[in-house]
């Protein structure tokens, strides 16, 4: 969630100047920022103008201090993440309204809302070399936060502002997947560093292919293969929450392309879908009960994510591994 902090240009003008990025222009809020406050920056230096996005994080991100070091790690790989600008002094964090600041390159594209096949197999790349450059990294993020008891603990709040029906639901799918998550094969899992939030909005394209990942705010330790899933509960559902197996399987191939999944990996999607689109739909509802009680905070509508949650738990996506060869 966010509540937007509006910026001085005053302060603005003298955060910049710890940069070597030349004088303020202009800037603009962005609109499509949830967690954070996100401004777009245009500086002038020596006759050119540079494009830059400011970021006012107005909570702690899930990666920590590993944010910077992580984003350093993928530039270095050659992914298409924004690059973290540092100070004169080569710091990576600045200040602003008493709130830490990131200025970062900012990227082109533009977000695509009903993507193509090709766009899928690009997102399903891109995961696929972010989990392979980032799999031996000198430093560890923490563990992923919506385990099991941080999904028992939300659904106590949220369940007691549901109807009946989506209150039956819930107890459903949280005593299930909280089970899951319990089991020995699945803590055996590949872990490794997630993105943990590819919606379509984090994502850019151009008419050559992707151009950026941005909002790695939610980047943690956790199951590779839910990473896939949260992408393909966004990337790969209609309006009722139904999966489109030809999304997924074109996903999939294009993950597999560039690290293999194993054969446990792909047994355990179906409930992977079901545990990304509950963590999901239970953080939404947070939001949107603390704009209830009238925090100034903007929120995605959470019965999206009910719906996809309903049509998980009522059926079972049979996934054949011979289909990746």
């Amino acid at each position: 969630m966010n509540a937007v902090t509006q910026l001085d240009v005053l302060d603005l003008e003298s955060l910049i100047e710890h940069y070597d990025v030349g004088e303020l222009v202009r800037y603009q809020a962005a609109v499509t920022g949830i967690e954070n406050s996100n401004y777009f920056i245009t500086t002038a230096q020596r006759g050119r103008e540079r494009h830059f996005v400011l970021t006012l994080l107005e909570r702690p991100s899930n990666a920590g201090r590993a944010l910077v070091p992580l984003l350093d790690a993928c530039v270095a790989a050659g992914l298409p993440v924004p690059a973290v600008m540092r100070t004169r002094r080569q710091e990576a964090y600045t200040e602003l309204s008493r709130k830490p600041a990131l200025l970062c390159q900012r990227l082109p594209g533009r977000h695509v809302y009903n993507p193509t096949t090709r766009q899928i197999e690009a997102v399903g790349r891109f995961l696929g070399r972010l989990h392979l450059a980032t799999a031996h990294l000198d430093f560890r993020l923490p563990d992923y936060p919506r385990n099991a008891a941080w999904l028992r603990s939300q659904a106590d709040v949220c369940s007691q502002h549901l109807g009946y029906a989506h209150r039956v639901l819930m107890a459903d799918v949280v005593d299930r997947i909280t089970r899951y998550l319990s089991r020995a094969d699945v803590a055996a899992l590949p872990r490794g560093p997630i993105h943990g939030d590819l919606f379509r909005d984090n994502l850019l394209f151009n008419e050559q292919g992707l151009t950026g990942v941005l909002d790695f705010h939610h980047a943690a330790d956790g199951y590779l293969i839910y990473d896939l899933a949260v992408a393909a509960n966004d990337w790969c559902t209609d309006g009722q929450g139904a999966l489109d197996p030809e999304r997924v399987l074109a996903l999939l191939r294009a993950y597999h392309g560039i690290r293999p999944l194993v054969r446990v990996e792909l047994w355990s999607l179906p409930l992977m879908l079901l545990y990304a689109a509950l963590a999901f739909w239970l953080s939404r509802l947070v939001v949107t009960l603390a704009q209830r009680r009238g925090a100034a905070v903007r929120a995605n509508n959470p019965d999206e994510l009910r719906r996809i949650v309903a049509h998980h738990n009522a059926h079972f996506l049979y996934l054949d591994e011979r289909l990746l060869d």
